[in-house]
């Protein structure tokens, strides 16, 4: 009570001293501002300025107002003692002079003539992300981030920058981190992270050459700010599923398998009036069914409420002698599927040091380490989902127990040896894996002359992964429960080595920019890796243990380039642009005749607001059109494509077996890169002092010597060999608005971006066409489409009596097996039967739209931040559901084939014929009427067909994070500078007409030629996370 009162004293002596104060707030130029917000420091009084630039608060003789408006520098007035002040603002060019990081440079936003976008401060550093892939969702026009594996913990997500292209290579950006070349952005802390940049057009690529085509993302690292501090970030959450499949529930499983093994027995002949002992062993009901009333959610046993928490420290200096940024962390994730996790320690040193006044010196090096464990739930020993644990707990029948499922328990009666019980299968099974990431650079910059900088940069890194997988025969499936096991390490050593000669030069109206540059890399990968089968202690899994072993093998590659480059720009008045680049790349990856290879650009624009003629529109800020065209290439083929090969062979002589070695592989020395061109129009706009902004790109994207298997005559002792004779096409637009609606006390702004991209095979060399198939799925990829369309049979409704004559002969062309109630086929060649000839391509995995929208709020020292994403259009293959979307008997599945297709069963089988279990379904509820949709059951209807291609489109509510940052008053006399706690919630609701856990998956990850395929993969997870960062 005494704190209570001391308070009020204190809050009545303050507002005893204050006074009222009136002022006016102008430009330089004597034009009131209107809604500038006025606040006193360090406290929450404030106020805006009305039509007339005036404002009126109360205020201590001795305050300081601190007076802004967007598009204009902040002021701090000090009052000494007046009661009224005028207050002068100037223009804020920051927002156009942005500096934005480009390869091997930087330039300012509004000089910029080809497309880079930015993900801004707050995507990475006001929410609580676990991996950096996360801040790319929504963010960005032309940049799709999807989660290939679902929610899989610690995976990285798939980036896309403008679509694919290629078609048989790797589609993935190139990373550049502090400067360096990465394949990969892995196990980065998001904390540590100052700026995300990605070059979208060739003009922005081009200077990374034979690694550019897929666009490039540059990221640079904190380096030492400002006076010492010392930063510390904390959170801690759960996690929960977003989604559960709707199978059938315990009573509805029961009333279903009643009914099927009713039917089963009728149509073998049997009646209903029969002795349950007179019918096969599959078709007896247990007398038990009726009364059980226990039964197991596999769903919510395989899946629980997973704990999530981050800790990571830093500390942060620059003086006169150099900086330095230090930092240190730890993260755990555990999976929302049973003993999956993600846990990464990292550490970090960022230094630079002033040896003279034209001499820097300074290094970067991280180093971290992760282990990850999917426990088998999303892939393993079986591919993204296929046969996994939890695809196996959706089909369990709820009638198992806990304690039942596995080669020692034994599984429940007339069910049979089923799948194995995923609780234990997940709890036994190891699937871990772990890496070690060291990065290291040391760099070196001098100024030569005036504006001449010389650079020179060394950095190694090494990749080390670990992998092992391990279960025991007790909770194996389909092997015999024979126990199996397997073992991988491989590292990835590279160094890097750059020196760039820059030139900055400005004279009279001119400005001119010069880089020229030399690098050399050399990669260096090793993997041995073991499999083996029967242990007879499966306590002990090292493989030399096992019984049978079954393969084991080394591979060492090597991959070497030698590059040069160089970029010049230049700019009259500001007002118009060029800039010019070319890079020449050798690479060990491609045959001695095509070995080097050059990448120009060139892109131009021109600031229409600069022109006289656009004078009295002050109210616009920018407005400038640029155009690019530029080339860059892709060398990701494999380090040895172009080689000819050895391969081991065996081959009889009388009757004996001899082993030997003969060539596999022809060469190809005219094997070469390939080369993207890109074509770019755009458009920058932005008014009211910056209030809103406008980015929009038109682009076409056309990829030549895309590499293809070309036929070759037999006689030359091969069928094929691989050469450059393809290309693809793609072409979209990209839009992004930011706008400040309100600015003042109350704050609020919008980021809205939309983009769409198509693409189109134009050439395959000698094949117009080709099929991909892998777990039943089937695509084809064919000239004039785009890149991996479904390739199935369309349906045409259901086989319906009508479709048949009096003697059960088919009317329509059919499947052998099929009948009344099954999927109706359409015959596309009209040869009046249903074969494989019928598959034809339906819809693919590109959407016709993706977009993102965030919407930020501040008031006073709260913060609000509300990001949805998603797409419209595109498809996804749901091929996990052939195994519990087919109304199979024993096995669980979805829910809608209680409603499946009944023909007239007491017309087929007699009066008092009927398989339904009446009394069972009155009971409970249950409805097994026909939805005059779904198909019967019986017969022939699990085939590749469209049924189970899904609309991709989805509207998610990605991110939720509201914020409260402690006064500054209220810290003074703390150690702290300042306090900001924050509740994020991700994944909060996704809408969507998907059966399957969410349509953003793709089971094969980076597979160009089969996107969209979901066989069941990790759920999504939605998180409720607290934390808080504090700076000392």
């Amino acid at each position: 009570m005494s704190c209570v009162l001391l308070l009020l004293l204190l809050g009545t002596l303050q507002a005893m001293a204050q006074q009222k104060i009136t002022g006016v707030v102008k430009d330089v130029s004597g034009e009131t501002i209107a809604g500038a917000n006025v606040m006193v420091k360090g406290t929450t009084t404030g106020t805006m300025t009305d039509l007339d630039g005036q404002f009126t608060l109360d205020a201590s003789p001795n305050a300081v107002l601190q007076v802004s408006f967007i598009g204009y520098v902040s002021e701090d007035v000090k009052l000494e003692g007046k009661t009224s002040v005028i207050v002068i603002l100037s223009e804020d060019t920051q927002a156009l002079d942005e500096v934005v990081v480009v390869g091997y440079g930087s330039v300012k936003r509004q000089n910029l003539t080809s497309s880079v976008s930015k993900i801004t401060d707050e995507a990475v550093k006001d929410r609580a992300i676990t991996t950096l892939g996360e801040a790319f969702q929504g963010q960005l026009a032309g940049v799709r981030s999807s989660a290939s594996g679902g929610g899989v913990p610690g995976e990285e997500l798939v980036i896309r920058i403008r679509g694919m292209n290629t078609i048989n290579g790797d589609s993935s950006p190139l990373y550049v981190i502090d400067g360096v070349p990465r394949d990969n952005m892995s196990d980065l802390n998001p904390t540590d992270i100052a700026s995300i940049q990605i070059l979208k057009d060739a003009s922005a690529t081009s200077i990374y050459g034979s690694r550019g085509a897929n666009g490039v993302v540059l990221i640079e690292t904190k380096q030492g700010q400002g006076k010492p501090t010392i930063t510390f970030d904390a959170y801690y959450g759960v996690s929960t599923p977003e989604k559960k499949l709707d199978v059938m529930s315990g009573e509805e499983w029961v009333a279903w398998n009643m009914f099927r093994r009713n039917l089963n027995h009728l149509r073998a002949g049997g009646s209903m009036s029969d002795p349950m002992s007179a019918r096969s062993a599959g078709n007896q009901i247990p007398s038990s069914w009726a009364s059980t009333t226990e039964f197991t959610d596999w769903q919510d046993a395989v899946m629980h409420t997973a704990p999530i928490q981050s800790y990571q420290a830093s500390a942060s200096a620059k003086g006169d002698i150099g900086s330095i940024y230090f930092s240190a962390g730890y993260m755990n994730q555990e999976g929302i599927v049973k003993y999956s996790y993600y846990e990464r320690l990292n550490a970090r040193l960022n230094a630079m040091m002033n040896i003279t006044k034209k001499l820097r010196t300074g290094v970067n090096v991280s180093i971290s380490h992760s282990d990850r464990d999917g426990a088998d739930s999303n892939g393993g020993s079986n591919g993204k989902g296929k046969e996994s644990s939890l695809h196996h707990a959706l089909m369990l029948t709820p009638l198992m127990k806990l304690t039942e499922g596995t080669r020692d328990w034994g599984f429940p009666e007339n069910i049979g040896t089923t799948y194995p019980n995923p609780v234990e299968q997940l709890k036994y099974t190891t699937d871990n894996t772990k890496f070690m990431r060291v990065a290291a650079s040391v760099w070196g910059e001098y100024d030569i002359l005036d504006g001449l900088t010389f650079k020179t940069q060394y950095s190694y890194n090494y990749d080390g992964k670990t992998y092992e997988f391990f279960q025991p025969g007790n909770v194996t499936y389909s092997n015999g429960n024979v126990t199996r096991g397997n073992s991988n390490s491989s590292n990835t050593r590279n160094w890097v080595f750059q020196n760039t000669l820059s030139y900055d030069k400005s004279f009279k109206d001119h400005n001119l920019s010069v880089l020229l540059g030399q690098s050399a890399e050399e990669k260096n990968y090793y993997i041995i890796s073991a499999a083996a089968s029967g242990w007879p202690y499966e306590s002990i899994e090292t493989l030399n243990v096992a019984t049978t072993p079954t393969t084991a093998t080394t591979q060492r590659t090597a991959y070497t380039t030698a590059s040069f480059f160089g970029r010049a720009s230049y700019d009259y008045k500001e007002k118009y642009l060029l800039t010019v680049s070319a890079r020449y790349d050798g690479s060990s990856r491609f045959g001695s005749n095509k070995k080097w290879g050059v990448f120009p650009s060139f892109s131009a624009g021109w600031k229409i607001n600069e022109e006289s003629f656009m004078e009295s529109l002050d109210w616009i800020s920018l407005l400038k059109l640029r155009a690019a065209w530029g080339m860059s290439g892709n060398d990701r083929i494999g380090d040895y494509t172009y080689m000819a090969l050895l391969g081991s062979y065996n081959t009889s002589w009388g009757d004996k077996v001899s082993s030997g070695v003969a060539p596999s592989r022809i060469a190809n020395e005219d094997l070469q890169w390939e080369s993207t061109k890109t074509l770019d129009f755009g458009l920058d706009f932005s008014a009211l002092k910056n209030r809103i902004q406008f980015n929009f790109d038109y682009y076409i994207n056309t990829t030549d010597n895309l590499l293809f298997s070309v036929p070759i005559p037999y006689t030359t002792g091969f069928s094929s060999y691989t050469a450059n004779v393809g290309s693809i096409r793609n072409k979209g637009w990209e839009l992004d608005i930011t706008s400040h609606n309100i600015v003042g006390k109350f704050d609020w702004s919008t980021s809205l971006n939309f983009s769409r991209n198509r693409n189109e095979v134009l050439d395959m060399g000698e094949i117009d066409q080709f099929t991909s198939t892998s777990w039943d799925a089937q695509f084809i990829t064919k000239v004039g489409g785009p890149v991996s369309q479904f390739y199935c049979y369309r349906t045409d409704g259901i086989l319906l009596p009508s479709d048949f004559d009096a003697n059960g002969k088919a009317l329509v062309p059919i499947l052998a097996g099929q009948e009344v109630g099954n999927v109706k086929y359409v015959d596309q060649d009209k040869d009046g039967q249903i074969t494989s000839a019928d598959y034809v391509p339906y819809g693919n995995n590109l959407p016709d739209v993706v977009f993102g929208l965030t919407n930020r709020f501040s008031w006073n020292n709260f913060d609000l931040s509300i990001l949805l994403q998603g797409q419209i259009g595109g498809d996804v293959l749901f091929l996990g559901s052939r195994q519990y979307d087919n109304g199979g008997a024993n096995v669980n599945g979805l829910r809608r084939w209680l409603r499946s297709y009944k023909p007239d069963y007491l017309a087929l089988y007699g009066s008092n014929e009927n398989p339904m279990p009446v009394d069972y379904l009155s009971q409970h509820g249950i409805d097994l009427s026909w939805d005059g949709e779904t198909p019967n059951p019986v017969g022939k209807n699990d085939n590749n067909d469209d049924r189970r291609i899904y609309d991709a489109t989805y509207l998610r509510i990605k991110n939720i994070t509201f914020g409260y940052t402690i006064p500054k008053q209220v810290l003074k006399n703390t150690i702290l500078s300042n306090l900001r706690c924050y509740v994020s919630l991700d994944n909060l609701k996704t809408f969507d007409s998907y059966p399957g856990y969410t349509p953003e998956t793709n089971s094969f990850g980076n597979a160009t030629t089969m996107m969209g395929l979901d066989y069941s993969t990790y759920p999504l997870s939605k998180r409720v996370i607290f934390g808080v960062s504090v700076v000392f």
